[in-house]
């Protein structure tokens, strides 16, 4: 079923269901673009599957997608003048965002609020066999912010807030493309607006010092900025911002993961885009990333996204010997 976009002006509305198989073009043109200001690349040679689900309240916009995995690349310039808004989403599988040079890991459950002007990529896993599953609230923005003193994004680790995104979404995409205004059990956006802003609130207090915090975010920028260097450590990282090894590690512990966690990580994760992509080599991947030993990045990368990986491309080193060129 091809979808035809309700008009803005109208109080709720809903689509038919579409299912596309294969034809990955037609769907970043037809829905992806103009819909999600966003292009999808698909990341398995599995054949492309997707269900996608809109409704359309006034000027904001609900959507469920089914889909095989593949990254959502969100890029100013994609699909028509977007006005101020932001986004929400709610995740059913394991996705990678990569946000403002940080990547941030989204478990299964998830919710995240994005200031919809930022660029992102989201990383869409497939977990124990299903399609991805992925609800996203477009939501528009007034004369005022909608999250005031949101700064790029913020993580929902509220089981229940997910919950209710998840049942609006589900009542904002009949199947029926009826018309839902007399029904007065549909929450409005509003309503979603206002539970999502009281929660962020209550985050707050809890935040760190906003100098530590910012001087942490130019750390892990320098840090992915430069994975690839045989000189990167916490002394060369010390002297590049004019602080002692102790602050550095000290403020690195107080953000809830250690330095060496971070680099790790950050490593694994880059590691991980590149493998997804299988555009290259996993033994040039392991050396461009410091994992000069391969069972040692196998045991990280198993430990950090719970399965081994995998490449489109190469084969890596066995395990106990180390990567070649």
């Amino acid at each position: 079923m091809v979808i035809q976009a309700a008009s803005a002006g109208q109080r709720v509305t809903t689509s038919g269901a579409m299912l596309y198989e294969g034809g990955v073009d037609y769907f970043r043109s037809q829905f992806c673009q103009p819909l999600l200001h966003a292009d999808f690349v698909p990341t398995t040679d599995a054949p492309f599957r997707v269900t996608a689900k809109l409704g359309i309240v006034e000027d904001h916009r609900s959507l469920r997608l089914y889909c095989t995995p593949g990254i959502l690349r969100r890029r100013g310039g994609l699909g028509p003048p977007a006005a101020a808004h932001s986004l929400v989403i709610a995740t059913g599988n394991s996705c990678a965002l990569l946000i403002k040079d940080q990547t941030v890991r989204l478990k299964p459950g998830a919710a995240i609020v994005i200031d919809g002007g930022c660029d992102f990529d989201l990383v869409l896993e497939k977990d124990s066999g299903r399609s991805c599953l992925l609800d996203w609230l477009h939501i528009a923005q007034g004369a005022s912010a909608v999250f005031p003193g949101l700064e790029a994004f913020a993580v929902i680790s509220s089981e229940a807030i997910t919950t209710y995104i998840r049942f609006h979404n589900e009542l904002m995409t009949s199947d029926q493309g009826t018309e839902l205004t007399s029904i007065p059990e549909v929450p409005s956006f509003n309503h979603l607006v206002e539970i999502i802003r009281a929660y962020l609130l209550g985050m707050a207090p809890s935040r760190p010092h906003d100098k530590d915090r910012l001087l942490h975010e130019r750390i892990k920028r320098h840090i992915t900025e430069n994975l690839s260097s045989r000189d990167l450590s916490p002394d060369s990282i010390a002297r590049h911002f004019e602080i002692s090894p102790r602050k550095l590690y000290g403020l690195f512990e107080r953000m809830g993961a250690s330095l060496r966690e971070t680099i790790t990580t950050l490593r694994l994760e880059a590691a991980h885009r590149d493998l997804e992509l299988g555009t290259r080599k996993v033994a040039t991947i392991l050396l461009d990333y410091g994992f000069g030993n391969a069972s040692t990045f196998y045991r990280l990368y198993k430990k950090h996204f719970g399965r081994p990986p995998r490449s489109g491309r190469g084969t890596a080193a066995p395990a106990g010997q180390r990567a070649q060129p």
